[in-house]
């Protein structure tokens, strides 16, 4: 009887170290995690950015975004970089725009 206790408590123990070992590795790898996989990128908001690149290829004083092409869905990243289209009369100008920071500003240059 008394080999089958202690074989019992030592089993007991044992299960009790692999049970803390296995909720340390879970918590090193949810430490560890990237969190931008759980949460959406932010976006831009294109009518924003058209009517913005509108602006710097045509001037203020006419800020339509009619003839304005931006790509969708861009992503408020420091350092991404994209072209909008933008129609003037019959020609077209391309605005080159870069994302400055994480907080969605933005340098444009016409060309």
């Amino acid at each position: 009887m008394t080999d089958q206790g202690k074989f019992a408590r030592f089993l007991i123990s044992l299960s009790a170290v692999i049970v803390a070992g296995c909720a340390l590795t879970v918590t090193i790898k949810v430490m560890n995690t990237d969190t931008e996989a759980f949460y959406p990128p932010r976006l831009l908001d294109q009518e924003a950015v058209e009517r913005q690149a509108a602006v710097t290829a045509r001037g203020p004083k006419k800020p339509s975004r009619d003839g304005v092409e931006c790509p969708a869905a861009m992503e408020a990243k420091e350092g991404n970089e994209f072209e909008c289209k933008v129609w003037i009369d019959y020609n077209q100008k391309t605005v080159t725009v870069e994302v400055i920071d994480d907080q969605g500003r933005l340098s444009m240059q016409a060309s």
